[in-house]
């Protein structure tokens, strides 16, 4: 029978930690994605990470494979929802909603460009990784679209918006950009009237 997924044993008092969950095996895993890129998505790497054996892994995954598949699908759902909350308030304004999506990016709280940047690199060597990216970018680009609809514009002119918002900010990440968070607020009425044609 195997041993039950435990974290270390305090030795001396006899006392064990909680037992681990699935989560976190999907956030280690996460970390090492974005630390060593799908190398450091190893089962004897992660059990090293967390400080169990390897054999706790199989209470939640059949395989390494099973857990890239989670993780990606994870990534998808959780990356999506971010967007998808700015549309959900009572009363639609175009303006309201660039603002949230601009602090949604400069705050990093919730939205992780690391974690982003990890699963861009991974889809590079994998065709299904890039057709979820893909796919998770082109619903990030409707909710921006929308947004643009919001603030006035229509058809073409509204999906070109969107279009250039988001590769706008992607490109940031992918250059590198480091710029003090103060910085980027004091940006925003700039990048603001050139993005969306508007003054703050």
């Amino acid at each position: 029978m195997a041993a039950s997924p435990l974290t270390k044993t305090a030795g001396r008092t006899g006392r064990k930690r909680q037992p681990l969950g699935r989560d976190a095996w999907l956030d280690t895993a996460r970390q090492a994605l974005i630390e060593e890129g799908t190398a450091g998505v190893e089962i004897n790497k992660l059990a090293k990470r967390l400080g169990v054996s390897r054999g706790g892994f199989y209470w939640f995954f059949k395989s390494r494979k099973q857990l890239l598949d989670k993780l990606l699908a994870y990534w998808a759902d959780t990356s999506t929802v971010l967007f998808e909350r700015i549309l959900q308030a009572n009363e639609r304004n175009g303006i309201r909603e660039y603002l949230a999506l601009t602090r949604l990016w400069i705050d990093e709280s919730e939205y992780d460009p690391r974690w982003d940047g990890a699963v861009r690199d991974w889809a590079r060597t994998s065709k299904a990784v890039q057709k979820v990216v893909q796919a998770v970018d082109e619903k990030r680009i409707a909710i921006i679209e929308q947004i643009c609809l919001d603030l006035g514009y229509k058809g073409m002119e509204a999906h070109i918006r969107a279009r250039i918002t988001y590769y706008h900010q992607v490109g940031y990440y992918a250059l590198g950009v480091r710029e003090s968070r103060q910085r980027r607020l004091d940006l925003i009425p700039f990048y603001a009237k050139v993005l969306t044609g508007r003054e703050l």
